[in-house]
């Protein structure tokens, strides 16, 4: 089946439509249940905290669905995408953000966070001009439960909604299968050391686009390193990370990124330069069922 999809074929948007009606509603039910229950120690300290700084769940370095910001020249050995180079540039641009957070700071103990994550993931294909091969929108809201050094929790309701390229549909005549997707997803990181860490996570998809193509398990799991990993710590050092992930749609085959590079750390904000080995489906949904490898250098920033 890899490679295959119904050319022309349209989505029917109605469900999809009642159901981020449904989004805002589920948000406040989120938030709700951060005010109703407090962390250890935040019942009696009372302490709320809007617009916060830094994340209680880090994200993960090497996954290359990952909202942020950063750029990346990709040289594929294996390219599976059709009429598409082996020279890319991918692009990111988004980011996630605290809105609220209730509980003590510091190393009082556990605290809550409302988090909003969204952006935008594309490639273009520098064989053809910089043809934009496609793009994913992303977006959603989560709830995070953690202490400095221990583990910490998430839950949360993901977006994706993933768009063939103009120029690229123009020149190929391919046109959209639908892939969006509405994700219930939960997952825990627990911090091995002071520069180690280990997470995962999986996903469930409540509302697919494209039902006869789509399925709606996934899967993730990833190990990092950091020599400076204490958001607080101005240095800059190296790290490592590996990222594993399998969906089902996808027959539950293993997609594999390393990362390798440089990181400069000062207070909030994070910069990675380094390179990237990836095997596994496209970042652009639009093409899920295809597998690809490359090599990559890129450079990443976390806001």
């Amino acid at each position: 089946m890899e490679g295959s999809c119904p050319p022309g074929w349209t989505p029917r948007n109605a469900g999809t439509l009642r159901r981020l009606r449904s989004l805002p509603s589920l948000g406040i039910l989120l938030l709700f249940l951060v005010l109703a229950y407090p962390s250890d120690g935040a019942a009696g300290s009372g302490n709320v905290l809007f617009l916060p700084s830094g994340l209680l769940y880090p994200p993960a370095i090497a996954d290359p669905q990952r909202i942020g910001f950063g750029v990346q020249w990709l040289s594929y050995t294996d390219a599976a995408i059709p009429d598409a180079g082996n020279s890319r540039v991918a692009l990111k641009a988004g980011g996630q953000f605290g809105i609220l957070r209730a509980g003590p700071s510091g190393d009082g103990g556990r605290a809550w966070q409302v988090d909003l994550l969204g952006g935008f993931n594309a490639q273009f294909d520098a064989d053809h001009s910089l043809d934009n091969i496609g793009w994913d929108g992303r977006y959603g809201l989560v709830v995070t439960n953690g202490q400095p050094r221990m583990p910490s929790f998430k839950l949360g309701v993901l977006h994706d909604s993933s768009h063939v390229g103009d120029e690229y549909m123009e020149r190929t005549g391919r046109t959209r299968i639908g892939y969006t997707r509405h994700e219930l997803v939960a997952g825990v990181s627990v911090p091995l050391s002071g520069r180690w860490r280990t997470y995962a996570e999986g996903g469930w998809g409540y509302q697919l686009g494209n039902s006869e193509l789509m399925k709606p398990g996934r899967g993730q799991a990833g190990l990092e390193y950091e020599s400076c990993r204490s958001p607080q710590e101005r240095c800059t050092g190296w790290y490592g990370a590996a990222d594993l992930s399998a969906m089902e749609e996808r027959d539950w085959r293993l997609d594999l990124a390393v990362q390798l590079g440089l990181v400069a750390r000062s207070g909030e904000r994070t910069w990675r330069i380094g390179v990237e080995w990836y095997r596994g489906r496209p970042s652009i949904g639009e093409f899920f069922q295809y597998t690809e490898s490359y090599f990559s250098l890129g450079i990443w920033l976390d806001l």
